[in-house]
């Protein structure tokens, strides 16, 4: 990261603090005097608090306040000795256990540590026979814990004070950090740092100045002192960014094509013949998309709609836009399946005027349309690439082969990506760059990803949701099926054939192909954009055994539901005699997967066991009931996108989720959260906080490694909202920050000229 330090702050830990830098730069990175005094609390400590066994990470690092209530010495059966500790926090006990060579020393630590103090251990939390355990933590009194408050005030005023805790390390415990920023905040009381946020802005506010805020977030004196300090640093961190958004928007050129709406053109034809009547909210994203299409500025747009919404059509109607101004149209899916899928329902959409693969078979006017994807005959891949690259008007859909080499794009309008989340950061934005400018770009999906809901939150990539279902779209039922109640089972594979004998459809999806692997389905996917459940192979989730009802067969140990063995398992059911059984997923060929998807459409084999290749965009009208297996094995999106392939005629559906995880686990509360609601973004905002917001600026999609420091994109957004409309106004009267050198110098330590390009893209 480019780190300016002409203007304080910058200097290396090192000349300060001497060894301990070392530590500080090789645990946490932190190398300068700015990085140490931004690295804040993790949370406070005070008198009568202990720390929640509940919330610790195993294997991480972490520092607990916790009271001792049994002790125990012995010598192992090794020769060493061992001194065992019980440990608690009001509520769960948790053991931490030490080792020496000789009693003296066992003895001597026994005497540190009696039954009822209070200390500060600072270790890794493991799990020893199923018991939460330190092992060989480090510890340290707590101050506080022998405190006579009394009438003394100033033995009250140290009672109150909030102790600091601070990430740990192995090597590098709480209160190691604590002394050497105490060091940094007396050299500050001598030479103060300039403030980055502009005075006004900061009195407008009501704000700490910089130093204050730092010596009242690291030595703070009550609640309230940490809370002001707290407030000060997340505006901050969401001004500095959205000072940076505004000022690269500011520096790019309009140079997107001006779409114009041309009467009478292919999109008013195609609006106008539909064999439907657009819904009220359709008409209003429509409008909405025709004012972006026609301006310079680039679209940078997230169409949010819960399955079904009728988000295709909408892009269609986009698309001919650029067809109207004699511009291609590029739209991307993640799979085969989807393109050929999607390639259908356009041509069906365009009824007359569609041109299948540039052939005009009726004669007059028409809309080309090719498909571009690995498993077509060379010709008509040839015929589609030649058409692409040569700039002949048409709309494109294809899958990452679009992506590939011999592909360029030479005069694109809009690109529709489907999906978003099926594809990475760089991915999304490599069509839109060519010669004649930037193209406009529209991403769709029923559930976004936790980075595109962080970049909505920061104005960069902007929000459209499609409210309301069309008109005759059937509701869809969730619950979930406890795998290990043999009743609930059994009714399952019950109701599965009622709804087959009424001319219905069921899915019945696994989150693995083949027994003998506990690997999801992967293919080209990156499985942290797809948002599910990574299992490592050879991985157990305990209580994940399957029930097949009849079956009678329960066994924790049981790997994942795969595809292969529920197939079969399934057709020596009882409840399910008679039924023809299908299997598809990503392991066949694309001929196996068109004719696995006919016989199933076609009612030949009414009940399909898949994988996740099903998830995206298959549709199927009867289909009216689908069984996920081992549901906890996924992410929110992806249960969101699966259960959008039932429901989608005119009958309503079910979905049973069968889990066998605790209810209170992480796993549990995502399954409960995914059945009591059905709207797409309110899901994704819960996916943002199990899975957090990823790297916004960065590629990573989702996870812990972000780059906000204290900003919640949840909790915080009218910070980030107010901070957004306060960095426009700045930028409007000096973009270059001339008159605020020390906001440009935080932006330069702050965000690299990698990371800003980040902060452009969806």
């Amino acid at each position: 990261m480019n780190r300016d330090t002409s203007l304080g702050g910058g200097e290396p830990l090192k000349k300060i603090l001497g060894r301990v830098a070392g530590k500080l730069d090789s645990k946490f990175g932190l190398k300068t005097t700015i990085d140490l005094l931004y690295f804040f609390p993790r949370r406070y400590h005070q008198l009568g608090e202990l720390t929640p066994f509940a919330q610790l990470t195993i294997g991480e690092e972490q520092s607990v306040i916790a009271q001792i209530v049994d002790s125990s010495r012995r010598r192992t059966h090794g020769g060493k000795w061992m001194l065992s500790l019980k440990l608690s926090d009001g509520n769960n006990r948790m053991d931490a256990v030490f080792w020496a060579k000789n009693q003296y020393l066992i003895n001597w630590m026994s005497a540190q540590m009696q039954v009822g103090q209070t200390k500060l251990f600072s270790g890794r939390p493991s799990l020893y026979r199923g018991r939460l355990q330190l092992s060989h933590p480090s510890y340290q009194e707590v101050d506080d814990e022998n405190l006579d408050v009394g009438n003394n005030q100033q033995v009250q005023a140290q009672a109150m004070r909030p102790e600091p805790i601070y990430p740990a390390k192995v090597g590098l415990p709480t209160w190691t950090t604590q002394k050497a920023i105490a060091v940094l905040l007396d050299e500050l009381k001598t030479i103060p740092l300039p403030d980055p946020l502009p005075e006004d802005i900061r009195e407008e506010r009501g704000l700490l100045e910089i130093n204050e805020a730092f010596e009242k977030i690291h030595r703070p004196q009550s609640r309230k002192d940490f809370a002001q300090a707290q407030a000060r640093f997340r505006y901050e961190e969401a001004f500095i960014l959205q000072v940076a958004l505004a000022q690269r928007r500011a520096e790019l050129s309009e140079d997107a094509p001006c779409l114009k709406k041309i009467p009478g053109g292919f999109s008013d034809r195609v609006a106008s013949s539909l064999p439907f009547t657009l819904t009220a909210f359709q008409s209003e994203v429509l409008d909405d998309i025709s004012q972006r299409l026609s301006s310079p500025r680039p679209m940078n747009l997230l169409l949010q709609g819960d399955v079904g919404s009728g988000k295709t059509v909408v892009s269609l109607l986009a698309m001919l836009r650029a067809l109207d101004c004699g511009r291609q149209a590029i739209f991307m899916a993640p799979t085969e399946v989807l393109v050929h899928q999607h390639f259908s329902t356009l041509c069906a959409l365009l009824g007359e005027l569609a041109q299948p693969g540039g052939f005009n078979l009726r004669g007059g006017e028409g809309v080309p349309i090719y498909r571009l994807s690995s498993s077509l005959p060379s010709g008509e891949k040839q015929r589609t690439l030649a058409a692409l690259n040569q700039g002949q008007a048409g709309i494109f859909v294809g899958t990452h082969s679009l992506l590939s080499n011999p592909v360029a794009p030479s005069c694109p309008g809009i690109v529709v990506i489907d999906e978003q989340h099926k594809f990475g950061v760089k991915q999304r934005d490599r069509l839109r760059q060519n010669e004649t400018g930037t193209a406009h770009l529209l991403v769709m999906t029923a559930t976004p990803i936790p980075r595109s809901v962080a970049m909505t939150s920061f104005g960069d990539l902007d929000l459209l949701t499609l409210k309301g279902l069309p008109p005759g779209r059937a509701k869809v039922e969730s619950y979930r099926v406890n795998s290990a109640n043999q009743s609930w089972t059994q009714r399952t594979w019950q109701r599965a054939k009622e709804e087959i004998m009424a001319g219905h459809r069921v899915f019945v999806v696994c989150p693995a192909i083949n027994p003998g692997t506990e690997e999801t389905e992967n293919g080209s996917d990156n499985e942290d954009e797809r948002g599910n459940v990574t299992c490592l192979k050879g991985a157990r989730t305990a209580g994940s055994g399957q029930n097949w009802g009849e079956s009678r067969v329960q066994n924790e140990n049981r790997k994942i539901a795969n595809v292969s063995e529920t197939a079969a398992q399934l057709k020596n059911l009882p409840a399910l005699a008679g039924v023809r059984i299908g299997v598809l997923h990503g392991q066949m060929s694309a001929e196996e997967k068109d004719r696995a998807m006919a016989y199933f459409i076609s009612g030949t084999t009414p009940l399909l066991v898949a994988t996740t290749v099903i998830e995206v965009g298959v549709d199927v009208p009867e289909a009216t009931m689908m069984v996920i297996l081992d549901a906890d094995r996924f992410g929110i999106a992806q249960l969101h996108q699966l259960r959008g392939r039932i429901g989608r005629g005119k009958h309503g559906g079910v979905c049973l989720v069968w889990s066998g995880v605790e209810a209170q686990s992480p796993a549990g509360r995502r399954l409960e959260a995914f059945v009591n609601t059905t709207d797409g973004f309110e899901l994704a905002a819960i996916d943002l906080r199990l899975r957090e917001s990823g790297n916004i600026l960065g590629q990573n999609q989702s996870g812990r490694s972000s780059s906000l420091k204290i900003l919640d994109l949840l909790a915080d957004e009218k910070v980030i909202s107010q901070a957004q409309k306060d960095a426009k106004s700045l930028i409007a009267g000096d973009s270059q920050l001339r008159k605020h050198p020390y906001l440009q110098a935080a932006i330069s330590r702050r965000i690299s000229e990698e990371e800003q390009e980040y902060l452009e893209r969806g």
